[in-house]
């Protein structure tokens, strides 16, 4: 019951926008369609192995990129949630803040997840056992355990872990900065174990690739960390807003910039820029990045300014669109991360 003289303060409500559960599904799907349009286009699908030759099988070929994809996009939004609570709020108090982290550790839970798949199904390719035959192949389980792939997927999974265990019991910011670096190193072994390592130059191209995706999750994670887990908190937005925007200049300029390196060095020749499948996929993520670097200008020109005054819904509606090109730039990573 109230009592009459009683002022009643009205609870804030959220700026209208996409729902979070349609962001999320949508930039998940994005991602999955761009690795079915880059397994057809480079031929790189499921395709039986000769008789007498082992064969793991449809579920592996089909399963394994979509495992590492789920693998990544929630390492990325770990990344970008840590990113964005120490970069953006970094002596908030407010319940924004406090709400980042506890969706880290949800999301992590779905990075251990992603993870423990993708090294089932790593198993299963590198030893050519279905999934459903590894546990009555324990000798070749193990062999393929001690192999540099699955070894370093197995430290992205206890990195995972701990940040699902530990991120909400952190109180203060240096603490989360720590399992920020932690997090995002967890990230690079797609890098480090993926193609860099069939060409000419490799410790170049796994820096460059290293130094790819590190600033990729910063800043694809962080607007997802944004869009989507701040904006029940609009006074807190509102404040993250300039900093991000800065920051994720700085990460577009290190993503671009290694982007090329990369491409430099393993395409070796620019015919093969034209001719090649790898080439013709970079080619394609690079128009995504050419997209997404158009919308972020298109933010700071047209939506900080009125998101500074309370009009958050501009902002929001234009970033859920980056997201989508984001998913599909991060599935072509995938791609890319396999093909020779």
């Amino acid at each position: 019951m109230v009592q009459l003289g009683t002022r009643i303060e009205p609870r804030p409500v959220p700026p209208r926008a996409p729902a979070t559960r349609v962001l999320i599904t949508g930039t998940f799907l994005a991602g999955l369609l761009a690795i079915l349009v880059g397994r057809w286009w480079t031929g790189t699908g499921y395709v039986a192995a000769p008789a007498g030759l082992p064969d793991p099988g449809w579920v592996t070929a089909v399963g394994l990129p979509v495992a590492q994809y789920t693998h990544e996009i929630a390492g990325i939004t770990v990344v970008g949630l840590l990113f964005l609570r120490c970069a953006a709020l970094p002596a908030s108090t407010g319940p924004g803040g406090a709400h980042l982290l506890e969706m880290a550790a949800r999301w992590a839970w779905i990075w251990v997840a992603g993870t423990v798949a993708w090294i089932t199904l790593t198993v299963s390719e590198l030893t050519g056992a279905p999934v459903d035959d590894l546990l009555r192949s324990p000798d070749l389980v193990l062999a393929a355990a001690g192999t540099d792939r699955v070894l370093a997927e197995t430290a992205t999974l206890w990195v995972a872990l701990a940040v699902a265990l530990f991120v909400g019991r952190l109180p203060t910011a240096p603490p989360v900065a720590a399992l920020l670096l932690a997090a995002t190193a967890a990230l690079l072994p797609s890098a480090l174990t993926g193609h860099a390592g069939h060409h000419d130059s490799p410790t170049i191209a796994m820096l460059a690739l290293a130094v790819h995706l590190a600033a990729a999750a910063a800043w694809v994670g962080g607007l997802l960390a944004l869009v989507v887990h701040l904006r029940p908190f609009p006074d807190e937005l509102r404040r993250a807003l300039p900093r991000f925007s800065a920051a994720a200049l700085m990460c577009l300029l290190a993503v671009g910039s290694s982007g090329i390196v990369e491409g430099v060095v393993t395409l070796r020749t620019w015919t093969a820029l034209w001719v090649s499948d790898r080439g013709h996929l970079i080619l394609a993520k690079t128009v995504g990045l050419a997209v997404l670097a158009a919308i972020g200008y298109a933010h700071r020109k047209r939506t900080l300014g009125p998101a500074g005054t309370g009009r958050l819904a501009p902002l929001l509606s234009l970033a859920a669109g980056e997201l989508l090109i984001m998913g599909a730039t991060t599935g072509l990573a995938v791609i890319l991360s396999t093909t020779g």
